[in-house]
This record gives structure tokens, C-alpha cells and sequence, in this order.
């Protein structure tokens, strides 16, 4: 189970990379992804301080995030503090291009511009991320290896003891 949950964090993460890269809005007869966004708001002024401005200001490492999500779903890491890791990596990482996805989704419709595919395709790739993620969560509560808190199954005491 928690490799299926890791297999669909990862697509997801491709999803949502793809889509960041694609046009998010039309203005005109210009399509602007959502990397040209970012620099059209922070040289408008529109990005407060705050949790919001620094979301905004680090957008352009987004497609390292996605890509360390994806690098950290690697098949081969198959402990169980890889698995959390992956799980805490697909989870932050799609929460936060997800917001800013559904932020650029949500916003008032002023008729200057047209919402595009992009933002629809990374929100699609982060919803998907999330699930991977929380499928992977639920492997690693009900599917722990021992060390991780549990104990090893009551068995027959060892040999030469009573």
C-alpha cells in the first residue's frame, strides 16, 4: 500500500509541475504562466508581507520541491523513516503549490484576465500529491515496521527459559 500511495504522490508532483510551467491566466492576447504571475505581482505591489509575501517571493523554487517530492517517492527507499519522509515531502510540497493554485483559482473575476489550464492542472497534480500522500501516511500507521514505536508480537519465551 505504501508503494501505491508513493506512486501517486509522485505522479501527482509531475502533474503539478507541468501544470506550473503552462499558461495559469490570459491578459489580453498575452498568456502568462504562473512564474510571469509572480513577477507581475510582486512588480505591481500586490504581494503583502507576511506568510502571503514570502509565498509568493520562493514560487520560483516550487519546481525543486516538486522535483525532490518526486526523487524522495524513489521505489528503492523502502524504510520506514524514507516512507514518512516522503509522505512529509509530498504533504507540505502539494499544500503549498495547491494554495497557490486555488488562490489564483478563487480570486475575483475582474474580467481582465482568463483564468487557463495551468492552475486547473497543478491543482489537479497537488489534490492528487495529497492523496498520495495521505495513502502513504495510512501504510506506514497500520503497516509500521517494529521500531517505529511498536513492539514486537507476545510469542513463546525463548528457548531455555520458563
Amino acid at each position: 500500500m505504501s508503494f501505491a500511495g508513493r506512486l501517486t504522490a509522485a505522479i501527482g508532483a509531475l502533474v503539478a509541475l507541468v501544470g506550473t510551467f503552462m499558461p495559469w491566466l490570459r491578459s489580453g492576447t498575452v498568456d502568462r504562466s504562473s512564474y510571469d504571475l509572480v513577477d507581475v505581482v510582486e512588480r505591481l505591489g500586490f504581494s503583502p508581507g507576511g506568510f502571503v509575501g514570502i509565498a509568493v517571493a520562493v514560487w520560483p523554487i516550487a519546481p525543486l520541491a516538486l522535483v525532490s517530492t518526486v526523487v524522495a517517492q524513489w521505489p528503492g527507499w523502502t524504510s520506514a523513516w524514507s516512507t514518512i519522509g516522503a509522505a512529509t515531502s509530498a504533504g507540505i510540497t502539494s499544500v503549498y503549490v495547491g494554495g497557490i493554485a486555488l488562490a489564483v483559482l478563487v480570486a475575483p473575476d475582474v474580467g481582465l484576465f482568463r483564468i487557463r489550464l495551468g492552475a486547473w492542472l497543478t491543482l489537479v497534480g497537488a489534490s492528487v500529491m495529497l492523496v498520495g500522500a495521505c495513502v502513504t501516511t495510512v501504510a506506514v500507521r497500520w503497516g509500521r515496521p517494529i521500531g517505529l514505536g511498536r513492539r514486537a508480537p507476545a510469542s513463546a519465551p525463548p528457548a531455555g527459559r520458563s
